[in-house]
């Protein structure tokens, strides 16, 4: 099992069960050879931290998860990385919210999904905000403020998650647009929810 990089001391820090819901969704979609090929598009200190397998409870650089789904997208779809970041966060919210939050798939609606999601987000990252405001019946906003560190991939996997999550609670026709994003040079992350 792998240990988190003592060297990245700043900036903000995932769980390593995002990583390892990476490598699964790869082992699952074309197996150890697909794996193989995202792989060795990273550096050798990347591989090495993913090939030992993260611990799910250790914190790793929010930057190394960005390379990760980047080299994905590379490999999968490089015309296309969004939709690739997307199925990436549809695939984890499948897995996570099944093995580790299956309380929240339990007689709720999505909005209680999303009102107890900036909890969840606090396990699983190092640092920022976050909060849900109720928009409409089938509508609400999640936001994150605060954070050191954001990337692209992180984002629209993030959006990719909300629309998998309020589908297993019913929601018809899930959309999460990105209204504001800080790696377009937002100040905050804001995830525009309905269905």
């Amino acid at each position: 099992m792998s240990e988190p990089d003592k060297d990245a001391s700043s900036g903000t820090r995932v769980k390593g069960a995002s990583l390892i819901a990476r490598l699964q969704y790869l082992t699952e979609k074309g197996g150890d050879g697909l794996l193989a090929r995202v792989l060795e598009r990273l550096s050798a200190a990347d591989r090495k931290i993913l090939e030992r397998r993260p611990l799910p409870s250790s914190l790793f650089p929010l930057e190394l998860n960005a390379r990760l789904d980047e080299a994905i997208a590379q490999v999968l779809n490089p015309g296309d990385p969004t939709a690739v970041y997307r199925e990436l966060g549809r695939a984890s919210a499948e897995q996570n919210l099944h093995k580790f939050h299956a309380i929240f798939l339990q007689g709720r609606d999505p909005h209680d999904l999303l009102s107890g999601f900036p909890a969840v987000r606090a396990t699983y990252y190092s640092d920022g905000e976050a909060s849900y405001e109720k928009t409409g019946d089938s509508a609400g906003t999640f936001r994150v403020v605060g954070a050191q560190s954001h990337s692209r991939p992180d984002c629209e996997s993030t959006a990719g998650y909300f629309e998998r999550a309020i589908e297993l609670l019913g929601g018809k026709e899930a959309k999460v647009e990105l209204g504001r994003c800080r790696d377009r040079g937002d100040d905050l992350c804001e995830f525009r929810c309905r269905w």
